[in-house]
């Protein structure tokens, strides 16, 4: 088998690709192009978070800032876009007339339109073009040269710290202080999940078990993740009417019920099965 960062830094240079290719997909307004290159936007930033002592931050640092800038815009577009489609599927259930969900929705489409006017001409820029450029070579490995053993020790590290937020949201107050820390458990999956997701070609199943174990948390939290910023959102109309109250019940109902399939998703990938394998 080849060294283990020849395997991960072909999968970075996949991503790289992609990157390139979704963002052509975001300027013809293509449908799920925001969201997949957001996506991959964080694949990038969660390896070079993981993998940092491995890496010559001289060179990782500023990628990091320029993968957080893209990532911060393309966000400012996604978050509306999820939003409008919670609303859409909402309204269609609920019948036609104008009420303060209409108002709301259109409050959302001209965010994501002021969030697009924002975007696109970045990707069109030489500032993205050289976070391009920066990003093709794949990850700047320091002359340590990891192995499989390190590799693993950075993987274990994120899994050991997903724990830790999970164990925090358990004893956690109260109920906002609880969602609050179930946000962090969710980004804390997502570095799980991508980091695996890099090691696929040098762990083979366990990294796949993993990554598949650790993207069913961060689905269910993300869930909830939704649910909540759709109650915060609504919590800003200044003259909610009874549609709007309608649906802040219908969201905070949702919120309710991803919490509760939050304890037995982690429940399945919390097992030796899924992440034995990472101990010493």
């Amino acid at each position: 088998m080849s060294h283990p960062r020849e395997p991960v830094g072909e999968w970075w240079r996949d991503q790289v690709v992609a990157l390139h290719r979704w963002s052509r997909l975001v300027l013809r307004d293509e449908d799920d192009s925001i969201h997949q290159m957001r996506v991959t936007v964080r694949r990038l930033r969660s390896v070079l978070a993981t993998y940092r002592p491995l890496l010559e931050t001289e060179q990782t640092e500023p990628l990091r800032a320029e993968l957080k800038w893209l990532a911060a815009l393309l966000g400012d577009v996604r978050d509306a876009e999820v939003l409008r489609k919670r609303l859409t599927r909402w309204a269609a259930e609920h019948g036609p007339g104008p009420t303060g969900v209409d108002a709301l929705r259109a409050a959302l489409a001209d965010r994501q339109a002021q969030g697009r006017a924002r975007l696109l001409p970045e990707l069109d820029s030489d500032r993205y073009r050289a976070l391009i450029a920066a990003l093709a070579d794949g990850p700047p490995w320091s002359e340590a040269d990891p192995g499989k053993k390190a590799l693993r020790k950075r993987l274990r590290r994120s899994w050991r710290r997903l724990v830790a937020a999970v164990d925090a949201a358990d004893e956690a107050a109260d109920a906002d202080e609880r969602r609050r820390r179930l946000h962090e458990v969710r980004k804390k999956a997502k570095r799980v999940r991508y980091a695996a997701e890099s090691l696929g070609a040098v762990f083979g199943n366990d990294a796949e078990r993993l990554a598949e174990a650790a993207k069913s948390v961060q689905s269910t939290l993300g869930d909830l993740n939704d649910a909540a910023v759709m109650i915060s959102t609504i919590g800003q109309v200044p003259a909610p009417d009874d549609a709007i109250r309608e649906l802040l019940e219908a969201e905070e109902a949702a919120a309710d019920a991803a919490e509760e399939r939050f304890a037995s998703v982690w429940k399945k990938a919390n097992r030796s099965k899924v992440h034995g394998w990472l101990s010493p």
